[in-house]
């Protein structure tokens, strides 16, 4: 059976949720060091408050992901080629929010542009930081 649209677009938003662990990580460092800098008087407050924003960017990569991919992957339904953790995965998400996986609204193109906005973002900051 060939795989559906909506499976391929859930495998596709899980991939790309992990991508906003290590965005968060960065976000992380680049907020110590804004806030260390201004500590020293070598930047503005400007910087901390850019990589709090940077902070929550990446954070927002994996949520927008994570709840596209569980939206697509209950559109998704019973396709033997969804891979079995995202049927999992849905599953508790419907046994701890049984309302929640029906109100997911599916949003690829913000889910999918998020990351690219958070690593524009932290390279500013990390300009600003170290240049």
């Amino acid at each position: 059976m060939p795989t559906s649209r909506e499976t391929r677009i859930a495998i596709r938003h899980a991939r790309w949720r992990w991508l906003g662990a290590p965005l968060l990580v960065i976000g992380v460092c680049e907020l110590i060091g804004a806030v260390l800098s201004v500590a020293v008087g070598a930047t503005s407050g400007l910087t901390v408050m850019l990589s709090l924003f940077a902070t929550g960017l990446g954070l927002a990569s994996f949520g927008a992901n994570h709840d596209t991919a569980m939206a697509y992957a209950a559109r998704a339904g019973s396709d033997p080629a969804l891979p079995e953790s995202l049927g999992v995965e849905l599953e508790e998400l419907r046994a701890t929010e049984p309302g929640g996986v029906a109100a997911l609204r599916p949003a690829p193109r913000v889910a999918l542009s998020l990351p690219f906005v958070a690593v524009a973002v932290q390279s500013l900051v990390a300009w600003r930081l170290v240049g």
